[in-house]
């Protein structure tokens, strides 16, 4: 073999290994850009979807507060048209119609007179305890339940 003829061999073949690593040196490098591009997409992702959460949050706020405002005009509304109808009621008949503010004043006293605080109606002695008192049940009966024990 001539030394000219091993020269193109190792030429060649340094070539061939040159491309092997080429590839290889890239494949590695494209995927350790694609995980780094990949947790920079998610990291954006996430920004994105908290903005996207946010945006909708503020549109529910306003949904409900529009709606708020809207019924109470309606409540009024209403009430004016009670109080027209009343007036007109009277001017029309003899039949004495009360107005809404009446009406809404007299409901407020009947809610408040049903509220009180519950009643203990279990059966006691004297001065014993009832039922809600925060003492009940909470005798010492450790003692009663042991014996006492001598040698």
């Amino acid at each position: 073999m001539n030394l000219e003829e091993f020269n193109i061999i190792i030429f060649i073949t340094g070539i061939i290994v040159g491309c092997i690593a080429t590839l290889a040196f890239k494949s590695i490098s494209a995927k350790n850009s694609s995980k780094h591009t990949s947790s920079n997409s998610n990291i954006i992702t996430m920004k994105s979807l908290q903005q996207e959460l946010d945006n909708k949050q503020v549109i529910i706020d306003n949904f409900f507060t529009d709606s708020n405002e809207h019924l109470s005009s309606v409540e009024k509304r209403l009430a004016e048209l009670r109080n027209s109808l009343a007036n007109n009621a009277s001017q029309l008949s003899n039949v004495k119609i009360e107005n809404s503010a009446s009406i809404n004043n007299a409901e407020t006293v009947d809610t408040s007179s049903m509220m009180e605080p519950p009643r203990d109606y279990a059966l006691k002695n004297g001065k014993e305890p009832g039922m809600l008192s925060d003492a009940f049940g909470l005798d010492d009966r450790s003692a009663d339940l042991e014996p006492k024990r001598t040698i």
